[in-house]
């Protein structure tokens, strides 16, 4: 890769390998890759962001820091940011006396968006077959996957076929 002299180029260390310096654009690519090599890693995937790992040790710490966490708080109040202003965790306690992080509870579970589509309501139309066009249609048709005598009598009635057509 070139790069011009005095341009700095935006490298990620690997969160499986710290010998694995990354650039920003193949990051997420490594990711996946490097995670088949360390199946065993005590690594978690941040709420807020696929491309942060973190040990579990840490991701309470990490959720209540993350920078990628106002975008979420935004997206879930549908508020705008005011600039300069980082989101807060809402803290509750429940009766018996447990801590509740809202946030941290809220980017575990899953959305209900509204919508006006109910795809259970949709028409019940056959899947496309694509043998079944191919025999309706004047294409050349290959005989792939049979036997001497049944490639024979393929083709001659692939010829019939065509001739009808």
């Amino acid at each position: 890769m070139l790069r011009r002299l005095g341009e700095e180029l935006d490298i990620l260390t690997c969160p499986y390998n710290v010998a694995h310096q990354i650039l920003r654009c193949r990051f997420q690519v490594h990711l996946v890759r490097c995670r088949k090599s360390y199946p065993d890693a005590e690594v978690v995937v941040c709420p807020f962001d696929v491309t942060h790992r973190i040990n579990k040790q840490e991701l309470n710490w990490h959720v209540s820091s993350c920078p990628k966490r106002q975008s979420f708080e935004v997206f879930k109040s549908n508020e705008t940011p005011t600039q300069g202003v980082t989101a807060s965790i809402c803290t509750s306690f429940d009766s018996e006396g447990t801590q509740h992080n809202s946030t941290w509870e809220t980017a575990n579970t899953s959305f209900q968006l509204e919508t006006s589509q109910n795809w259970d309501n949709l028409p019940n139309v056959p899947s496309y077959n694509p043998s079944a066009y191919a025999e309706k249609a004047n294409v050349l048709r290959a005989p792939v996957g049979m036997k001497p005598a049944q490639r024979a009598a393929f083709r001659n009635a692939e010829r019939k076929r065509l001739q009808n057509l």
